[in-house]
């Protein structure tokens, strides 16, 4: 509002009168401006209520896969196998021996006189056995390598290096006091990648390094030799991957024939159990939110922002529900799982409840059953509870027509709304505020000709009396 003068001319207080009936107008502004204030605590609040309905999913998402529950530990009794469960793996115990460490062929050349140069020609390298054509077995790799005139052997080593990929073999040279040899070595161990080396052309000293010439020095291919409960097994590398179930070994060394490694698997209850406490925690978090927001504070007599909102009712009512349906009869309280106080989850404390919960950790096939079971469409008291948790989880997050879409959507055209009324009260005060301004400056006006018709009566009647 500019700079105005109204009350000069009738000296009445007119800027107090007019801002404290404006204020009167403007009453109004302090519910909605309030009611705006808790408009955003309650979006601030389904933000927060999502993000723990968010993780609970995710927990009950891990939960409803079975080898989440055939949880085993391994150990092995000799430094000379190491073993790491890589599935499920059979509780038990398997004797493992070994005969033999796998290695990568290696072929050096005879010594050469340092500088010594090659006759033009070709290396051929061939490695493994292709034998998906039964009728003509053919290299597995293969890669020719052109030997330039006066090529040395650290320019051959470069060339052989480049068609590495194709031949599966790298090459180097070997200097001592004696000279120096070409080494090749296949990149892999094992028999499957054996090589052999031709040569075509060239002078002597390039028919030097063909396998089998005079000279060389041969670290034949191998695989690694296990004995595993009496059968004889081999690898290509020291890593035995799908001789045990659920396991991988790695062999490091060969032990004695009166020493073998014993490698034990046991249930591993302490991570199932971590499972359970992970579906636990998620779900009270999310519960505790859940009423905090809803109940009433009797000490500070105030109520939770989303006390009697239908939806978080309806949410709350529909979380508890998912974890009374039991399966096949079987409940939480029946694995020691107690719901306390506040409606929290927690493991029983009692002799009883800790008995329970040790038998269906050393069940896991039971376990899994309880929360994994896929179940069947339409029929809830067959799906374990992980896969109930998620399919409930799902649909409350579910983008656009899930409920805290839905709600949060219905939440931001309130304050839209509320908005608009707000906008809709300053207008309305601007308005009186231009009328009443409009009125006491009419006003003011004709008040003050009376003030000028007064003083000059006053003057003629001066001059009369005198």
């Amino acid at each position: 509002m500019g700079l105005t003068a109204a009350g000069i001319g009738s000296g009445l207080d007119v800027e107090s009168m007019i801002s404290q009936l404006v204020a009167l107008q403007k009453q109004p502004l302090k519910q909605l401006q309030a009611k705006a204030s808790s408009i955003d605590t309650q979006i601030s609040t389904m933000g927060s209520l999502k993000s723990l309905m968010s993780t609970l999913q995710d927990v009950a998402r891990k939960l409803t896969d079975k080898s989440a529950w055939q949880l085993a530990t391994a150990a092995s009794s000799n430094a000379a196998v190491a073993v790491k469960v890589t599935g499920n793996a059979t509780p038990g115990a398997s004797e493992i021996s070994v005969q033999a460490l796998a290695r990568a062929q290696s072929q050096a050349s005879k010594n050469f006189v340092s500088g010594t140069s090659f006759g033009q020609g070709s290396l051929t390298i061939d490695l493994g056995v292709d034998n998906s054509d039964p009728n003509n077995p053919k290299p597995a790799k293969t890669a020719k390598i052109d030997v330039t005139a006066d090529m040395t052997l650290e320019q051959m080593a470069v060339a052989i290096n480049k068609k590495s990929g194709d031949s599966g073999v790298m090459a180097s040279v070997l200097k001592d006091a004696n000279g120096e040899r070409l080494v090749m070595r296949s990149k892999d161990s094992g028999l499957a990648n054996a090589f052999t080396v031709s040569v075509a052309g060239g002078d002597a000293n390039l028919q030097a390094l063909a396998s089998g010439a005079a000279g060389q020095v041969v670290q034949a291919a191998q695989n690694a030799q296990a004995t595993v409960n009496g059968i004889e097994v081999q690898s290509s590398t020291n890593e035995f991957k799908q001789v045990l179930q659920g396991l991988s070994f790695t062999v490091g060394q060969v032990t004695q024939t009166d020493a073998p490694a014993v490698v034990t698997v046991v249930s591993d209850t302490e991570g199932m159990k971590k499972s359970l406490q992970s579906f636990m925690d998620a779900y009270n978090a999310l519960s505790d939110k859940l009423t905090s927001v809803t109940k009433y504070d009797d000490a500070s007599k105030t109520a939770g922002v989303m006390q009697g909102d239908s939806t978080i009712v309806g949410l709350s009512n529909g979380l508890r529900g998912v974890l009374s349906a039991s399966l096949g009869g079987i409940n939480l309280s029946d694995i020691g799982i107690q719901m306390g106080k506040g409606g929290k989850l927690a493991f029983g404390t009692s002799a009883a409840d800790k008995a329970k919960l040790e038998a269906i950790l050393q069940d896991p096939d039971k376990l899994a059953q309880m929360f994994a079971a896929p179940g069947e469409p339409d029929k809830p008291e067959t799906k374990g509870l992980a896969v109930r948790m998620k399919e409930f989880t799902d649909k409350m997050l579910e983008f656009d027509t899930g409920l805290f879409d839905a709600k949060n959507k219905s939440l931001t055209q309130f304050k839209k709304n509320n908005g608009k009324a707000q906008d809709r009260v300053n207008e309305q005060a601007d308005a009186f505020e231009q009328r009443m301004r409009a009125q006491y400056t009419a006003l003011d006006k004709k008040m003050g000709s009376y003030s000028a018709l007064s003083a000059y009566m006053s003057q003629q009647v001066m001059q009369w009396n005198r």
